[in-house]
């Protein structure tokens, strides 16, 4: 088979991933063909459908990202949002279906007030979901009822590709980073690193959920970080996480 048959038959399998992506979200922001332009350009050589969709999913969330974050076009940021809401609405119903329509709400209100607080345009959606959670427990309060402990996703690593270094590919720092913060040993640890800088949390918002002091969610940060940073198998990758003397507030 030539080259020029594989492009074809590329171009072919992304276009079905892409409009079957666009068909079951709903999403309208961004044509099919353009969409389907931006993952080929941006994929690896010889991508699963799998890698397409995740790449799909990853361009169309930056495109989300700065819909609602601008304010000169008021219909494609309603559009934004309505999109956006229909994505924590389906969320929310999985797993509290009697709430779903009140915290999704409240989500979308959270969102729209701490929307400069995303700081990787491709982590909005995974930023979105951490406000769901917080509209949960904002939700539950105003009902007096109990708030849950949070709990990480398992997938949540799976949403936050812009974050990681460039000079690997997707998976490969996927996997390289997910170990390593599997690594540390203490949960309320992996959890500080995680919602701070991949949740886009603030210090407030992370001793809610984890139920300690502002202050000690710094403790917390800070020795996770440490952790990370004296972690060999991580070093090479992110040799940044070896500077001692930039801070806890360094991106990974």
């Amino acid at each position: 088979m030539t080259d020029t048959n594989c492009t074809k038959d590329l171009r072919h399998i992304c276009t079905i991933v892409v409009r079957e992506l666009l068909q079951n979200r709903d999403w309208a922001l961004l044509d099919e063909d353009v969409l389907v332009e931006l993952v080929l350009d941006s994929t690896p050589p010889d991508p699963t459908p799998s890698e397409l969709k995740k790449q799909a999913e990853h361009q169309y969330t930056i495109v989300l990202y700065e819909a609602c974050k601008q304010k000169d076009d008021h219909a494609r940021r309603e559009r934004a949002y309505r999109e956006l809401f229909h994505y924590l609405f389906r969320a929310a119903y999985n797993r509290w279906p009697d709430l779903a329509e009140d915290v999704t709400q409240r989500a979308l209100v959270l969102v729209c007030e701490q929307v400069e607080r995303c700081d990787h345009p491709g982590t909005f959606l995974a930023f979105a979901l951490w406000k769901l959670r917080h509209a949960l427990q904002l939700e539950l309060k105003a009902r007096g009822s109990n708030v849950p402990r949070v709990k990480i996703d398992p997938d949540f690593l799976e949403q936050v590709p812009a974050a990681l270094p460039r000079h690997l590919d997707y998976q490969e720092s996927l996997q390289i980073l997910s170990e390593a913060i599997h690594r540390i040993p203490d949960a309320r640890q992996r959890e500080a690193v995680l919602l701070k800088f991949f949740g886009g949390l603030s210090d407030e918002d992370i001793s809610e959920y984890l139920g300690v002091s502002q202050g000690y969610v710094r403790v917390l940060r800070h020795r996770g970080l440490e952790h990370l940073r004296s972690d060999c198998k991580l070093g090479d990758y992110f040799p940044a996480l070896r500077d001692r003397e930039k801070g806890d507030e360094a991106e990974l």
